[in-house]
Parts: structure tokens; sequence; C-alpha cells
């Protein structure tokens, strides 16, 4: 029988609890639990909503529809990952089988699944656009976007309209496809889209995007001085600058230990004033930049050093 030191098993034991808080929990033994749609649902709906219980330490969940069912399957309408627990979908009148799955990076669990059919609605104004890109609120420096949206049965246009904030319509456009490119103004928009066909027509979908393309002010630094020599390893750093209309702005500081501006030491996401701990018997070089939501950056400021002792 082997021996083991007390030194030894507390190697072990130590090795054991580190390895443990980077492995992810095994759910194989797990599973979830279907919601909805139940085995046997008939919808009257062609916008079906899925959903199923969550599973501890799920990081997503695969979901998977067949028409008419997996063991004799027609067609695969859907196979998707998604992080939530529900998604949606519009299905045409017919029978489907459905599953799910929790997983991580490691494991999943066995599916669960149901069977449903579909019928739709005998009021075509009755059924729903589902909008699929871009995700609502939006932020970006591009004005001209790509809108998509599922197909919606029996319609043989869709109406797609941009709306400004007193919810006046700016620009209207009409498309037998499900996507157009539109070139949004600046600042929040509502776009939305309905349905259409000979007779009747289905509600509005709205969601929102914001249009940004201007770059931040260049961050102008203030502290410490430059060629400054310090005592202290922990530095307060500190900058002005002044903030435009338009999305959410942050400053990102650069701080180097060559001139060149090779060897970076830290780059981080910081507001004026941040006290950063550095080394000392170095010389640092750093620099800051703005960044917006809209992935608008400004300038780099002017490079500064300062020296530790």
């Amino acid at each position: 029988m082997k021996k083991y030191t007390l030194f030894s098993l507390v190697i072990f034991i130590a090795l054991c609890s580190c390895e443990e808080a980077f492995i992810e929990e095994d759910l194989s033994d797990d599973m979830t639990a279907i919601i909805a749609p139940k085995d046997g649902s008939q919808i009257e709906d062609t916008s079906i909503n899925f959903s199923w219980e969550a599973v501890d330490q799920a990081t997503s969940y695969r979901v998977q529809i067949a028409r008419p069912n997996f063991e004799n399957a027609a067609q695969i309408v859907e196979d998707t990952t998604v992080t939530s627990t529900n998604f949606r979908t519009n299905l045409t009148k017919n029978t489907y089988e459905w599953r799910v799955r929790a997983q991580n990076s490691g494991s999943e669990t066995a599916y669960v699944m149901a069977g449903f059919s579909v019928t739709e609605p005998t009021d075509f104004a009755s059924r729903e656009v589902l909008l699929t890109s871009p995700v609502n609120e939006l932020a970006t420096n591009e004005p001209e976007i790509e809108l998509q949206w599922q197909a919606v049965p029996d319609a043989n246009t869709y109406r797609i309209q941009l709306l400004n904030s007193s919810n006046e319509v700016m620009q209207e456009e009409t498309t037998i496809n499900t996507m157009i490119t539109l070139t949004f103004p600046e600042g929040v928009t509502r776009w939305q889209v309905r349905a259409e066909n000979a007779t009747q027509n289905t509600l509005y979908t709205t969601r929102s995007v914001t249009v940004d393309t201007t770059s931040p002010n260049t961050p102008v630094a203030t502290t410490p001085a430059n060629n400054a020599i310090l005592t202290e390893t922990a530095v307060s750093f500190a900058w002005t600058r002044e903030t435009v209309e338009g999305t959410t702005e942050i400053d990102s500081i650069y701080i180097f230990e060559d001139e060149a501006l090779t060897q970076l030491v830290t780059k981080n996401q910081v507001t004026s004033p941040s006290e950063i701990t550095l080394e000392a018997s170095t010389t640092y070089y750093w620099f800051l930049k703005a960044f917006d939501q809209a992935k608008n950056e400004s300038d780099a400021s002017a490079t500064q050093n300062f020296q530790i002792n």
C-alpha cells in the first residue's frame, strides 16, 4: 500500500482544490424541463415562444425543431444555441417536435423533447413580425444598417418605418423581402416593421437604434507631470476631457516601460483621478484614449513619462 507524507497530502489537496475552481460542473446527470409548448400542444399562432427551466452551471442551451419529428425528419427547421431559457420563432401550419438540452464547455444534459402542432390564425392581422437584426438598442457608428426579420405566412409585402423621438415617421419603405438596408440619421431612431397582404396588415414590431459618428475629445493628461520623479509606487493619474453629445464615453490608460511603447505594463478603463500601483526603479511612459459605446475613439493624448525611484 502506498504511503504519503503529510506534505504530499497537503500538496495533493491543494492541487485538487485549484483544479475544482477551474472545472465546470458535469451536467450529464442533470435534466432541464420543458415549460412550453408541452407535448401534444396545439397552438393557434405562428409566432411560437419556447421556454424551459434553467439548469445550474449551464452556460447555454441547444434548441432544435424538426418537422414532423426527429425520427422521421423531413426538415430540421431550427438548430440554434441560446444563453437564455427561452427562444422565439415563426412557424407555418404543420406538425413539429422540439427538443432542448443544457450545456457548458465540458458537458451537456440529455435532450428533452415534446411534439406540438401549429394552426395559423384565421385572422392575418393577429400574426406577428419577429425582428432578428440588429439587436434592440444597438449603438453604432455606421449609418447604413441592414434590418432583418422572419417571414410571416401569407404576407406579400412588408412595410418599414423610421420614427424620430416624437414618433413622427421620417422614412417609409416597402419590400417583398425579409431584409432591407436603410441609412439612419444621427441620434436615436425607432424602426418598425409590419406584414401586409391584399386586405390586412399585422401590428408593427419595433426596436431602436442609436447612430453616433462623432469621436470623443482627446483626453489631456495633468497628473503626474511630464518628467516627474516620484517616490511612491501608488501613482495617482488625472486628466481632463470634455464629453460630446452622443453615446456613453469611457477613458482608457496605457502604461509602457519603454519610450518606443512596445512593452505594455497595463491597459485599464479608468476614470479621473485613478490610482495605479507600479514598480519602483522604473521609468514609465503613458497616454490616454477615449472611446464611446458606438465604437468611436479619440486620438491618443500626448505621451508623457515619469520615474519612480
